[in-house]
């Protein structure tokens, strides 16, 4: 559970858990998952597909937030539950 800078992450590393310090605290959101390489994924949105304008706009939705400052290593996979439920 100690925080790791920006700088100390490497690609090797793979996905972690990311947290963003800002002013003297913890921003105070859940942690992002994944890596700075993240691309996430271009949505246009077609306002006048009939008449075949182009999109209204171009949006990049997921991926890489780009703000975090620190990251931890996700944790480990929980214990096996000790009494297995059946999916309904």
């Amino acid at each position: 559970m100690i925080p790791r800078p920006l700088d100390e992450w490497h690609e090797d590393r793979g996905d972690v858990l990311w947290w963003c310090w800002r002013d003297g605290a913890w921003l105070g959101e859940p942690p992002y998952v994944g890596t700075p390489l993240d691309l996430g994924h271009t949505v246009e949105c077609h306002t006048h597909a009939e008449t075949g304008e182009a999109p209204a706009a171009r949006f990049m939705v997921g991926g890489w937030p780009g703000y975090h400052t620190h990251w931890t290593p996700l944790p480990t996979q929980p214990y096996a539950p000790t009494t297995p439920r059946s999916h309904p």
